[in-house]
Protein backbone atom coordinates (compact mmCIF):
# COMPACT_ATOMS: atom_id res chain seq x y z
CA UNK A 1 0.00 0.00 0.00
CA UNK A 2 2.25 3.09 -1.25
CA UNK A 3 -0.09 5.78 -0.95
CA UNK A 4 -0.18 5.17 2.57
CA UNK A 5 3.09 6.25 3.11
CA UNK A 6 2.78 9.36 0.63
CA UNK A 7 2.63 12.28 3.51
CA UNK A 8 0.05 14.24 1.65
CA UNK A 9 -2.08 11.19 1.93
CA UNK A 10 -1.07 10.64 5.86
CA UNK A 11 -1.89 14.04 6.58
CA UNK A 12 -5.61 13.88 5.00
CA UNK A 13 -5.57 10.53 7.72
CA UNK A 14 -4.63 12.71 10.29
CA UNK A 15 -7.83 15.46 9.40
CA UNK A 16 -10.58 12.56 9.35
CA UNK A 17 -11.13 12.65 13.52
CA UNK A 18 -10.12 16.13 13.81
CA UNK A 19 -13.35 16.76 10.98
CA UNK A 20 -15.39 14.29 12.52
CA UNK A 21 -14.81 15.63 15.76
CA UNK A 22 -15.90 19.40 14.45
CA UNK A 23 -18.84 17.59 12.95
CA UNK A 24 -20.11 15.61 15.80
CA UNK A 25 -19.68 19.12 18.45
CA UNK A 26 -21.27 20.85 15.66
CA UNK A 27 -24.39 18.74 15.24
CA UNK A 28 -24.94 17.95 19.69
CA UNK A 29 -25.04 22.09 19.66
CA UNK A 30 -27.47 22.97 16.85
CA UNK A 31 -29.62 19.95 18.71
CA UNK A 32 -29.20 21.37 22.05
CA UNK A 33 -30.20 25.31 20.81
CA UNK A 34 -34.00 26.79 20.87
CA UNK A 35 -35.57 26.32 17.40
CA UNK A 36 -35.48 30.45 16.62
CA UNK A 37 -31.84 30.29 17.40
CA UNK A 38 -31.55 27.09 14.65
CA UNK A 39 -33.64 28.56 12.31
CA UNK A 40 -31.03 31.93 12.41
CA UNK A 41 -28.43 29.25 11.57
CA UNK A 42 -30.51 27.77 8.67
CA UNK A 43 -30.27 30.92 7.62
CA UNK A 44 -27.00 32.19 7.63
CA UNK A 45 -25.98 28.30 6.21
CA UNK A 46 -28.78 28.74 2.89
CA UNK A 47 -27.26 32.55 2.57
CA UNK A 48 -30.62 34.18 3.41
CA UNK A 49 -28.80 35.54 7.16
CA UNK A 50 -28.24 38.91 6.06
CA UNK A 51 -24.74 40.66 7.45
CA UNK A 52 -24.48 37.59 9.58
CA UNK A 53 -23.00 35.43 6.35
CA UNK A 54 -20.38 37.49 5.94
CA UNK A 55 -19.22 37.05 9.72
CA UNK A 56 -19.29 33.23 9.42
CA UNK A 57 -17.47 33.02 6.25
CA UNK A 58 -14.73 34.93 8.03
CA UNK A 59 -14.59 31.80 10.30
CA UNK A 60 -14.80 29.84 7.74
CA UNK A 61 -12.03 31.05 5.82
CA UNK A 62 -9.81 31.28 8.91
CA UNK A 63 -10.52 27.35 9.16
CA UNK A 64 -10.06 26.99 5.43
CA UNK A 65 -6.57 29.11 5.91
CA UNK A 66 -5.19 27.16 8.98
CA UNK A 67 -6.05 23.86 7.30
CA UNK A 68 -4.03 24.68 4.31
CA UNK A 69 -0.70 26.57 6.44
CA UNK A 70 -0.65 23.01 7.96
CA UNK A 71 -0.71 21.04 4.69
CA UNK A 72 2.16 23.35 3.50
CA UNK A 73 4.08 22.60 6.71
CA UNK A 74 3.34 18.75 6.35
CA UNK A 75 4.46 17.98 3.03
CA UNK A 76 7.77 20.73 2.59
CA UNK A 77 10.93 19.05 2.84
CA UNK A 78 12.75 18.91 6.39
CA UNK A 79 16.41 18.17 7.66
CA UNK A 80 15.34 15.91 11.00
CA UNK A 81 17.67 16.00 13.54
CA UNK A 82 18.13 14.16 17.00
CA UNK A 83 19.67 16.66 19.74
CA UNK A 84 19.45 14.78 22.78
CA UNK A 85 16.15 12.99 23.33
CA UNK A 86 14.40 15.44 21.19
CA UNK A 87 14.10 15.49 16.88
CA UNK A 88 13.77 19.22 15.38
CA UNK A 89 12.54 19.41 12.24
CA UNK A 90 14.06 22.77 9.85
CA UNK A 91 13.00 23.20 6.49
CA UNK A 92 15.54 22.16 3.77
CA UNK A 93 16.02 25.35 1.51
CA UNK A 94 17.22 24.54 -1.97
CA UNK A 95 20.22 26.62 -2.06
CA UNK A 96 21.73 24.22 0.64
CA UNK A 97 23.30 21.69 -1.30
CA UNK A 98 25.63 20.39 1.08
CA UNK A 99 22.94 19.39 3.49
CA UNK A 100 20.92 18.15 0.82
CA UNK A 101 23.52 15.79 -0.25
CA UNK A 102 24.51 14.62 3.44
CA UNK A 103 20.64 13.95 3.69
CA UNK A 104 20.18 11.99 0.41
CA UNK A 105 23.24 9.56 2.16
CA UNK A 106 21.92 9.42 5.08
CA UNK A 107 19.98 5.95 5.15
CA UNK A 108 16.43 5.98 6.61
CA UNK A 109 15.75 3.15 10.19
CA UNK A 110 13.38 0.37 9.45
CA UNK A 111 9.96 1.33 10.16
CA UNK A 112 7.41 -0.12 12.65
CA UNK A 113 5.43 -2.48 11.36
CA UNK A 114 1.71 -0.94 10.91
CA UNK A 115 -1.95 -2.61 11.17
CA UNK A 116 -1.93 -2.72 7.39
CA UNK A 117 1.36 -4.46 7.47
CA UNK A 118 -0.11 -7.04 9.62
CA UNK A 119 -3.46 -7.23 8.39
CA UNK A 120 -1.34 -8.07 4.48
CA UNK A 121 1.33 -10.51 6.07
CA UNK A 122 4.32 -8.08 5.46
Amino acid sequence: MGILNNVAVQWLIRRIPELAGIVVTLVTFYNSIPPQYQAVIVSVITGKGGGLTVSALIGFALWVYAQWTSYQATVKPQVVQKIGKSTVATPLRETDAVTQQRVEQVVPTPRKRTLIDVLTGR
